[in-house]
């Protein structure tokens, strides 16, 4: 059974969280002690709410759940007290039984003893009904009258009493809840980044070496020299232009038919770039370069990283419309989508994602903003205008180095397409998919460690349990969640290592888990027939039928000694 759940799994929660509640029911009615399965339930909801890990179980976990989430989130009148202690007791009992608990939870017996200490909490927190949030309040308030909650007659009828002041409420409490919730801002979920293996010196070198962006950056910037004359809008001079497109051997297809520099889109670009890259600046109606830069032209990778940071600042010049030089269609400039996209690519630990993805992301950022659908009042020719920009953006990423740019293999079948669409919300969907390069993700991680982000690095999971290793790891790239696995294993002692993967091993069911949980066993230095047999015992226990107990698999005593 999978005890570890990421913030968009959703349905695979629901799922366990009802196989869990009857699993303890039943382990606390053969041992004649009445749960309530709402209050077994609740507690696995708030361990979701707090770190998705229904397995670690701290004190603190025990006490935040009785004196705060119960009280807080759960409807309990005064003949329902007793038995939300019982129902901790018997989820705790039945994980410690099933060595279900994982390595970095408290002792059974510590948790038991907490679940006493904190009962009288759980007491005088419910005794205080500003303790409540709006929705318990009311259904408190229902419960106590008798209303049917689930039949809406019956509610309505009831706030009706209340205002009509026919029925009393604790209206001083209700204003405390509701002002309270007033000043609290809503929480947004923050989704934990995987781990990152980063490329050496070396390997950057090359990347940045190999970069065509850098070398035309590179180039231009030594064209420039002591100074170019610019025009009054401060464009090159055309001749300027066409000279160091023909250096450069860019625009091939417009140098010829340029009326101004502007229609050297190439050019146009570079000139933008270097600017905001701070390697060029205009002094007195010419170009010029910076002079602390020119340090940096024989320094790979620290122009690389100022190049790559100038690219959400280059503005409307990428596609050559003022699409993002005033708000786009979403209402939304390139410097405030360019960092959802980076975050995006990031959060993918390397995998590629749709472009899609992204522009759905501006979308609904945008929705949230304004408090309604505002991408509906846009033209098709906004959305393509917008989306021509987008791939620009891309283009020029994809020429620095930052990114990798394919194309979806699964547009070709009718279901890959269906998910394209419904991503996009149009007929015609970008079937294009990005993924941050290695010298990419090294950039955006400096970018985010500047801003406070924790962006951890292979190896720091090394003391957390294997199974939310493993879970961590499947939506990664192989190469960083076997480095992950193996820096894992390497921590401890092959014996602990072995032991804690073969306990997961027992009831592990998703079958890319299982694979990682796998490989991790095959780095702890055990015998290959040991770990053969294993792998033979896991597959038989998988295939048995299905029943309300779950397969447990006998591991070797020789394994099993920590």
């Amino acid at each position: 059974m999978r005890l570890v759940f990421g913030p968009d799994d959703l349905e695979e929660y629901s799922a366990v969280r009802d196989r869990l509640r009857l699993h303890i029911v039943a382990w606390a009615r053969r041992r004649g002690i009445a749960v309530e399965p709402s209050l077994v339930a609740a507690a696995l909801d708030h361990k979701h709410s707090v770190d998705g890990r229904l397995g670690h179980w701290t004190r603190r976990h025990v006490a935040d759940a009785l004196a705060v989430w119960f009280p807080r989130t759960v409807a309990l009148l005064e003949d329902d007290r007793d038995a939300v202690p019982t129902a901790l007791h018997a989820l705790i009992g039945f994980l410690d039984e099933h060595e279900w608990l994982d390595s970095r939870s408290a002792p059974a017996a510590e948790l038991h003893e907490q679940v006493r200490d904190s009962t009288p909490a759980l007491h005088d927190a419910l005794d205080d009904e500003r303790n409540h949030d709006l929705g318990t309040f009311w259904a408190v308030q229902m419960l106590r009258h008798g209303v049917a909650t689930a039949d809406p007659s019956a509610v309505a009828r009831f706030l009706q009493q209340v205002h009509s002041g026919e029925l009393e409420i604790d209206r001083a409490a209700l204003e405390e809840i509701q002002r309270r919730q007033a000043d609290e801002p809503p929480e947004q979920p923050q989704q934990d980044l995987p781990p990152v293996l980063l490329p050496s010196a070396a390997q950057m070198l090359a990347a940045a070496d190999s970069s065509v962006a850098l070398a035309r950056l590179r180039a231009f910037t030594r064209w420039v020299r002591a100074g170019r004359a610019l025009t009054r809008e401060g464009r090159l001079l055309l001749s300027d232009a066409r000279a160091v497109a023909d250096a450069l051997d860019l625009d091939h297809f417009s140098r010829d038919r340029a009326r101004t520099s502007d229609d050297l889109p190439e050019i146009s670009l570079l000139l933008h770039w270097a600017r905001q890259a701070r390697l060029v600046r205009v002094v007195r109606g010419r170009l010029v370069q910076v002079r602390s830069a020119a340090p940096l032209l024989s320094r790979p990778i620290e122009l690389w990283r100022r190049a790559f940071e100038a690219v959400g600042g280059i503005g409307e010049h990428f596609g050559g419309s003022n699409v993002f030089g005033a708000p786009s269609l979403f209402g939304m400039s390139l410097g405030e989508a360019y960092p959802i996209l980076l975050y995006q690519l990031y959060a993918a630990g390397g995998e590629p994602i749709p472009v899609e993805r992204f522009h759905r992301a501006v979308r609904e950022t945008v929705n949230d903003r304004m408090g309604c659908v505002v991408d509906d009042l846009a033209g098709d020719v906004e959305h393509r205008l917008w989306r021509r920009d987008v791939t620009a953006l891309l283009d020029a990423l994809e020429l620095l180095g930052a990114v990798q740019l394919s194309e979806s293999l699964g547009v070709e079948d009718g279901e890959g397409m269906r998910e394209l669409i419904a991503l996009a919300g149009r007929d015609d969907p970008d079937p294009t998919l990005v993924a941050l390069t290695p010298i990419g993700i090294w950039a955006v991680r400096e970018m985010l460690v500047e801003r406070g982000v924790h962006a951890p690095l292979v190896g720091e999971l090394a003391d957390e349990d294997i199974e939310y290793v493993c879970v961590r790891m499947a939506g990664v790239s192989r190469d960083v969640a076997e480095a992950e696995l193996s820096a894992w294993v390497k921590a401890r002692t092959g014996r602990a290592a072995s032991h804690e993967i073969m306990r997961y091993l027992q009831r592990v069911e998703v079958p890319a888990h299982r694979e990682l949980a796998l490989f991790a066993l095959s780095r702890c230095g055990a015998p290959g027939r040991e770990t053969s047999r294993w792998r033979g015992r896991v597959s038989a226990a998988l295939r048995a039928p299905a029943s309300g107990a779950q397969p447990r698999v006998e591991c070797d005593a020789r394994l099993a000694r920590p």
